[in-house]
């Protein structure tokens, strides 16, 4: 079974309240925010058996936290600096899931055929983490067994192993199975950057949002790539942005 582990809070410097900004052409209520968006993305893939929110346990995230209820997601609430610990948490209390796919609640262009194609390499490989590269900055999954993570969790000490989950296992493939999954779209689609952390990542993705819908792919010709190359100049809306 396949758990989705959201990673999400309200406490951004850059975009303060981003996961409950809302995107252009969704349905009315909470799954037009940028949340909601992860989350409808996330259901949309077939091999998903459950999605859960994992937010921290401050009080600012207690509206995102009601949030993920009302989108009728699990919610587990942690150290707000431990994500590694967060995420073990959330697995223990989602109960018997063998697999988790890590999303953030900044990444609403997330393509669920690209969610399964992971999983199958995942699963098919008897990996215990897998990523995928070639996708935009903000598209691309990391796959992680249960066992793997909470290995993880017992073991990693350094700050940065605890707060950005998977770096134990990657400099670890003494300890690990290791996958990397090579995806591709178009080089004009590759490139762009479709995370939200600027108000001017905000502005692009509001824009792909109302022109494509708010179930747009990466690699329809007649959608995202059609769009690029009538307006070549939208990579450049948030193109200078540094990625932290």
């Amino acid at each position: 079974m396949v758990l989705v582990l959201i990673q999400a809070r309200l406490g951004s410097s850059r975009l303060p309240g981003k996961s409950q900004l809302p995107l252009p052409l969704s349905a009315l209520g909470d799954e037009q925010t940028i949340l909601g968006h992860v989350v409808g993305r996330a259901r949309r893939a077939a091999a998903v058996s459950e999605v859960m929110v994992a937010t921290t346990n401050q009080p600012l995230d207690d509206p995102l936290a009601a949030l993920a209820h009302r989108l009728g997601t699990g919610v587990f609430r942690g150290d707000e600096q431990d994500v590694l610990g967060r995420f073990a948490g959330a697995l223990v209390q989602a109960g018997a899931f063998t697999t988790l796919v890590r999303l953030t609640a900044d990444n609403p262009a997330i393509d669920p055929a690209f969610m399964d194609a992971a999983v199958a390499h995942h699963l098919a490989t008897g990996a215990d983490y897998t990523h995928t590269s070639g996708l935009p900055l903000g598209t691309n999954l990391e796959i992680l067994s249960a066992a793997a993570l909470l290995r993880a969790h017992h073991e990693a000490t350094l700050p940065d192993e605890r707060e950005h989950v998977t770096p134990y296992l990657r400099r670890h493939p003494e300890l690990f199975r290791l996958e990397t999954l090579a995806l591709a779209v178009p080089p004009a689609v590759a490139a762009l950057r479709l995370t939200i952390d600027y108000p001017s990542d905000y502005a692009l993705l509001s824009l792909l949002f109302s022109e494509l819908g708010p179930n747009f792919s990466l690699t329809n010709p007649t959608g995202l790539p059609a769009l690029l190359a009538r307006y070549p100049w939208l990579a450049a809306v948030n193109g200078d942005n540094v990625q932290r």
